[in-house]
């Protein structure tokens, strides 16, 4: 960049710049120790955002096996660093799309351009094997925000272009002929400027010339598919039907080796999702083009040329939809413990931090049942571990069955169990506890020919409401942890509360 173009930039007034609230994402982006209370707070100053982020989140783009109701339930399905990203594209948007144009920009077909990139995005990044789709669509959106700027520091960049602002080579070559660079320098030096993540600065500098990073970069994956993104979206935006299937084909090729059959059924399940993707941006974004003869294109691309060829493409389908059956069942099973088949401690964790902030906010209690089998060493000591690994096995079917379908039973490690009993209050716990105390009693474990024996339980039980407030969610487990540990200390097989431990240890003395 010139020093010329750059003092004309810094110098212009009308310049396009992050609001408020997506400074504060930024901000929020770049630190690896954000938490989700943070992206929540924020969020609750643009409740439209919020509400933006759960429609795409539960639309066909995304194709989520549970609906999301709430903010927390996104951040923790998607990922905080997905949300984030979700929530930046949507406060540029409604920061930007509601300026004025200044110079020869066609500001309706940059917007759908931009839109159509995003809406591209997800379904290119699967097909591409990449994990970063929030993070494309994102960079998808905004990968043209030089444009912009050029329009209101040189507005006669794009006079005379018309409908050829279509095509990124016709506005990158006028650019290059009256400035000598092009939008995505221009770009990439503006995130620079806003303290955007560094990938998304390089991907945006390098969108017209993803081959300047080599295949083995960190980031080339990235950058290829936030590339193909905007000459997909040129696909279905051109009345003059000149980018055709080839050329795009080629360039797919290129980028991400992918073969005309994967770029058809490609474009084929874009097109499907315009429409829910005009839904949730709000606005038309097609209008009166067409890719028809495109698409058409594509469909013939996807025929192996004789009579099993539609029967080809529906096993295609189904297998398709046989992996992303398969992932969401690998995405649920790392969840699992792999013996009790019940959540881990890593999702525990997940789980009862958002269920505590949940109490916090709704005012409502929020129970937890700390449970530890009786003298199980003597169990695996005497009968062996695949003994023991039954008795585990068993454990977690007794816990579950006694145990609400809004309560979150986890194995937290060994022998120790824990309970979540969301919107529980003291006396319901003491109820449920003492059904599951009972039930272990109750309970023979074959041991072959040693015979059946009985193994017990000890609970500690405390609850997060008007009677005790903790200030974090490590706070109640360790209350859980010394109510336990009272159970056992006096003579185990038994429930003990959190308000029971200082009248016990009176007792004793």
């Amino acid at each position: 960049m010139t020093p010329e173009l750059r003092k004309q930039l810094e110098s212009c007034e009308t310049l396009p710049s992050p609001p408020g609230v997506a400074t504060q994402i930024i901000n929020l982006a770049n630190d690896p120790k954000a938490e989700i209370s943070e992206i929540a707070k924020i969020l609750a100053m643009d409740p439209a955002i919020t509400t933006k982020i759960l429609r795409i989140a539960n639309s066909a783009m995304y194709a989520q096996s549970r609906q999301i109701e709430n903010l927390r339930q996104a951040v923790v399905t998607l990922g905080l660093n997905a949300t984030i990203s979700l929530a930046l594209s949507f406060s540029l948007l409604n920061s930007w799309r509601d300026e004025e144009p200044e110079g020869g920009l066609d500001y309706p077909l940059f917007w759908r351009r931009a839109l159509l990139a995003a809406a591209v995005s997800p379904v290119l990044a699967d097909a591409a094997g990449s994990t970063d789709r929030e993070e494309i669509f994102l960079t998808s959106l905004i990968q043209d925000i030089g444009m912009l700027a050029l329009d209101r520091s040189v507005p006669w960049i794009y006079k005379g272009l018309g409908q050829r602002q279509t095509y990124q080579e016709a506005i990158i070559a006028a650019e290059q002929q009256k400035l000598g660079i092009d939008h995505a320098e221009v770009g990439g030096w503006l995130l620079d400027r806003w303290h955007f993540p560094q990938r998304i600065q390089e991907a945006v500098a390098a969108s017209h010339e993803p081959q300047r990073l080599s295949a083995d970069h960190e980031n080339s994956l990235f950058v290829r598919c936030v590339a193909l993104t905007s000459l997909i979206a040129e696909v279905f935006l051109d009345k003059a039907e000149e980018r055709g299937f080839q050329i795009l084909a080629d360039a797919a090729h290129q980028q991400l080796g992918m073969d005309k059959d994967r770029l058809g059924q490609l474009l084929q399940d874009v097109s499907s999702l315009i429409p829910e993707a005009e839904e949730v941006f709000e606005t038309k974004i097609l209008v009166d083009c067409s890719a028809e003869s495109v698409l058409e294109q594509a469909r013939e691309a996807l025929m192996l040329r004789n009579l099993q060829a539609l029967q080809v493409v529906e096993n295609l389908q189904d297998e398709a939809q046989s992996l992303e059956l398969r992932s969401l069942e690998l995405e649920e099973s790392s969840r699992r413990d792999a013996l009790t088949g019940l959540y881990n401690r890593q999702y525990l964790d997940l789980f009862l931090a958002d269920a505590f902030q949940q109490s916090n906010d709704t005012q409502q209690p929020l129970s937890v049942a700390f449970a530890d089998l009786d003298k199980f060493k003597r169990v695996n000591d005497r009968h062996g571990h695949q003994v023991g690994d039954r008795v585990l096995a068993v454990t977690a079917e007794i816990l579950s069955a006694n145990a609400r379908t809004s309560d979150m039973v986890a194995r937290y490690g060994g022998e120790e169990f824990m309970i979540v009993f969301p919107n529980t209050d003291h006396d319901a716990i003491e109820a449920i506890c003492q059904r599951i105390v009972d039930a272990f009693r109750q309970t023979r474990h074959d041991t072959g020919a040693a015979g059946d024996l009985t193994v017990t339980v000890s609970i500690g039980m405390v609850t997060h409401g008007a009677r005790h407030s903790f200030v974090t969610s490590d706070e109640l487990v360790e209350a859980a942890d010394k109510a336990l540990y009272s159970a056992k200390s006096t003579g185990r097989d038994r429930s003990i509360a959190y308000d029971q431990i200082a009248q016990l240890k009176s007792a004793q003395r």
